[in-house]
């Protein structure tokens, strides 16, 4: 996902695009990866095989001592085809939820392009559920070779991404009984496009709450679980796009794939779909990880996302992370890999240099809020602490006197 700052001449925007296509590609094969058949048992948790196709669908719950996981779960069925999620629950009494959004510039790639989630609903002893979502449709006189034909998730044009990001929240809530979480504690995150889709869940309670202008009624219509809250109690940004009109916004590009046009023709559509004009200081906390050499999304998001949090009054942490490109790689476009090995990365030995920024607003007569203990490196100790803090067993008073 090739996302330069506007202003671009026509010479650097032909490269960047060239260059797109050649990224999405890394990422289809950095995150190929397979799942365990369908059956009706639960069955033992086994290592992924790497060679296999990555679009099975599956409908299994496995379990092992200290995760059970339930793969291939439908949440939502559309003209174009089931929306599916996968569900990792760890063996602790109401444990609260993450909701994980994938990236893969909204075009490419699967709930599977993630990190270790059953690892990590151990370690932060949090249920995590990584969410498909509509992904943006492709004319065909747009040449994106990369496309993976087999990729089963269905497609359409924005916001049919944020519709379905939210339905997975509401559905989740309803079905919480049913699969052992506390459903009144949800946290989104999301990487890249999966950023974008994360921040946009958090800054925008409803669904309905897009309708204007831009996107009407119609195309915002509850048809899953309707009566329950879409709300999230916090949000994990990686590298995600804050602000779609700092984008070229020209045919073929991503963002105009995302959108269903140019941006010069839909202004107020890309404007309405950024994170960035819908926040309010009702916004829940932000965990912000960028970094500074990210060739395909530029830091800049973050950091207007970040500002504009502060200015609100919302609380947020950022960690620009000063040699890393996008997906945390260490090096040039050519070394960057799916968010399967993300987190590694970005806590890689030795520690990467990076700059944190903390924003932290205190009503009259009350204390600040801590997000983070001792501000720890960017990595999962950072992440878990902050959740923890947010939607955990400290949410509710660790605070500073």
């Amino acid at each position: 996902m090739e996302l330069p700052t506007e202003g671009s001449d026509g010479e650097e925007s032909s490269t960047k695009r060239r260059t797109f296509l050649g990224l999405t590609g890394a990422l289809t094969v950095g995150g190929y990866s397979g799942s365990v058949a369908a059956t009706d048992e639960s069955t033992e948790t086994s290592e992924p095989d790497e060679s296999s196709d990555e679009s099975t669908e599956t409908n299994d719950s496995e379990e092992s001592d200290s995760v059970t996981v339930h793969e291939g779960v439908t949440y939502a069925e559309r003209d174009v085809g089931e929306m599916k999620l996968d569900l990792y629950v760890p063996a602790v009494d109401d444990p609260p939820l993450i909701v994980y959004y994938h990236g893969g510039a909204w075009v490419f790639n699967t709930r599977d392009n993630a990190p270790e989630l059953a690892r990590y609903a151990e370690k932060w002893g949090m249920a995590i559920a990584s969410v498909s979502y509509r992904l943006s449709e492709v004319p065909e006189d747009v040449e994106l070779p990369s496309i993976d034909p087999e990729n089963p998730t269905p497609r359409g044009v924005f916001p049919d991404h944020f519709v379905d990001a939210k339905a997975a929240v509401r559905w989740l809530r309803a079905n919480a009984g049913e699969y052992g979480y506390d459903a009144e504690r949800v946290a989104a995150w999301g990487a890249s496009a999966g950023g974008h889709l994360a921040s946009l869940v958090g800054v925008l309670d409803d669904v309905t709450d897009l309708a204007g202008e831009a996107y009407s009624e119609d195309e915002l219509r509850k048809e899953v679980a309707p009566d329950e809250s879409g709300a999230v109690q916090a949000v994990v940004n990686w590298y995600g796009v804050s602000d779609l009109t700092l984008t070229p916004g020209e045919t073929g590009n991503p963002e105009t794939l995302l959108i269903g046009g140019p941006k010069s023709e839909n202004r107020a559509r890309f404007e309405q779909a950024s994170p960035v004009t819908h926040v309010s200081a009702n916004d829940p906390p932000f965990l912000i990880m960028h970094g500074r050499a990210d060739q395909v999304v530029p830091i800049k998001h973050s950091r207007v996302l970040y500002d504009a949090l502060d200015k609100a009054g919302v609380d947020a942490i950022k960690y620009e992370l000063h040699e890393l490109n996008h997906v945390f790689a260490h090096g040039g476009i050519e070394t960057i890999q799916s968010e399967r090995v993300a987190m590694d990365l970005l806590a890689a030995s030795p520690t990467p240099a990076q700059s944190v920024s903390e924003t932290v607003h205190i009503e009259k007569g009350g204390a600040a809020r801590v997000l983070t203990q001792g501000k720890p490196p960017a990595g999962p100790i950072t992440i878990g602490q902050f959740l923890t803090r947010t939607i955990g067993d400290l949410a509710c008073c660790d605070t500073e006197a």
